[in-house]
């Protein structure tokens, strides 16, 4: 019977841990089933950031609903009431103390026009009443129908007034830019997270079927050295392989822990305590999609897809809304005024509205303002013409990096798929070079440290096929970002 060392019994235990360790729990409850286009969903509807760009496009909706509600009617209304009583100071009063007082009730409705002029009817109705001799009609009944037009010629007239509801628009326009931009990053986001998921999950998983294998190896040699036809130091070294089968299976279980993490972060599962715990079930496993991505076709995307591109567009027509603005401010102030209305005055209401027409007045003319010398207006166009210049090179620059970061991609989707074919070819050779180490030590041609060696060579050929495999995933993600295909 052969003597357990030290090494042996520990390296037993720590064996029994890793495999008690890796065994899933059977009755879990709470285990979350993913997709990659449910987890997407899912990030979408709980990204906090996400969610507060949103309300910043109902807040711009909002500053669009206030523009456009700029030219609606006004409708007014007063009523007055007022009381005098004091002694007379002038004979003709003849009266010791005057009394009087005076209602007024007053209606108006007001429109501005989109032509930047304005149009008001006002209706004035007064009573007044005095106990003093010298007032003919008492009480005295006024009434006022006015109506009065007002129209900037120069400065302020035509479609410059309607320019808020255009910045209002593209500021509109930008927030949603915005929010699908947010989208599309989180979407990627979600995609690389959930594929670094898949690669740490299916590392542990072979690099358990390693561990399996040391440990059928260091049973083989125990047999062996038993009968003596293997050399006792062969069990060291088959223990020591062991043992680092296992510290690789730590090492995995770690990275493994780290992305889930890191997904169940961008889920917002971060956000319900109780939710944090759930075990994550990924249902989709790397597979290499075909790419027939052409780099021209990619770049026309781009720029008419690209977030950041978009935005930047939008901008631009901003900086041209506001230089039209400012180009009108710097004209002079020339403005046509125009007013006529109909008054009546009786001893009653009724005498008072018959004859209404029979009084008329009507006036017009023209506001001129010309400012003299140097004006801020001017300084402030010039400022606004030199932003419009700018924007225009931060654009073409946005185009230049945005055509290379598109033929880079593309170079690096078509590398990435050429290094996981060779890692694929690399990862059978060592699955066949492993096969045949364990084959030569059966006959005596080999020794445990080769088959471990070998092993050893399999477990990075692996690692490498699946990270090649995750980088060409990851490069087609970054494509479709750019590109929005």
């Amino acid at each position: 019977m052969p003597i357990q060392t030290p090494l042996s019994l520990l390296s037993a235990a720590l064996l029994a841990g890793v495999l008690l360790a890796s065994v899933p729990a059977t009755a879990q409850p709470d285990t979350l089933r993913l997709s990659l286009d449910q987890a997407v969903a899912l990030a979408l509807e709980h990204h906090l950031g996400l969610r507060r760009a949103q309300l910043g496009v109902q807040i711009q909706e909002q500053t669009l609903t206030q523009e456009r509600l700029r030219f609606g009617r006004t409708f007014t209304t007063s009523l007055s009431h007022q009381a005098n009583r004091s002694l007379s100071t002038s004979r003709l009063e003849e009266v010791a103390i005057t009394q009087s007082n005076a209602q007024n009730l007053g209606l108006g409705l007001s429109q501005d026009l989109a032509t930047g002029g304005s149009l008001s009817l006002d209706f004035n109705n007064q009573r007044s009443y005095s106990n003093a001799a010298y007032v003919s009609i008492n009480p005295t009944y006024r009434s006022d129908l006015q109506l009065r037009f007002s129209q900037p010629l120069l400065q302020g007239r035509g479609r410059v007034n309607r320019l808020g509801q255009e910045l209002a628009r593209q500021g509109l326009a930008r927030a949603q830019v915005g929010v699908e931009g947010q989208r599309q990053d989180l979407a990627a986001q979600v995609g690389l997270a959930y594929w670094d998921l898949v690669l740490a999950q299916e590392n542990l998983q072979f690099n358990q079927q390693l561990l399996a294998g040391a440990q059928r190896l260091l049973e083989y040699v125990q047999v062996r050295a038993e009968i003596g036809t293997q050399a006792r130091s062969t069990i060291l070294q088959a223990q020591v392989g062991l043992a680092q089968r296992q510290e690789q299976i730590v090492a995995a279980q770690g990275a493994r822990r780290q992305a889930e993490d890191q997904l169940k972060s961008l889920l917002g599962l971060d956000q319900e305590p109780a939710r944090w715990s759930a075990a994550l079930h990924l249902t989709e496993g790397p597979a290499v999609t075909p790419f027939a991505g052409d780099p021209e076709r990619g770049l026309a995307l781009a720029l008419a897809r690209h977030p950041a591109y978009r935005q930047a567009q939008l901008q631009q027509q901003s900086l041209q809304l506001q230089l039209e603005l400012a180009r009108d401010q710097t004209r002079p102030a020339l403005s046509l005024t125009a007013r006529a209305g109909l008054s009546g005055i009786d001893s009653t209401y009724q005498d008072n509205l018959a004859g209404i027409q029979d009084n008329r007045a009507w006036q017009g003319g023209v506001n001129l303002v010309f400012p003299l010398g140097q004006t801020p207006a001017q300084a402030r166009l010039q400022q606004r013409q030199l932003e419009y210049q700018q924007s225009q090179l931060d654009l073409e620059q946005l185009r230049l990096q945005l055509a290379e970061q598109v033929r880079n991609q593309h170079r690096q989707v078509g590398l990435s798929r050429q290094r996981e074919e060779a890692a694929g070819w690399t990862e059978r050779l060592a699955e066949q070079s492993v096969r045949e180490e364990e084959e030569r030590l059966k006959l005596g041609l080999s020794t445990v440290r080769q088959v471990l060696d070998a092993q050893d060579d399999l477990a990075q050929a692996h690692l490498n096929r699946l990270q090649a495999l995750l980088d060409y995933t990851k490069a087609l993600i970054e494509w479709h970002r750019l590109t929005g295909e």
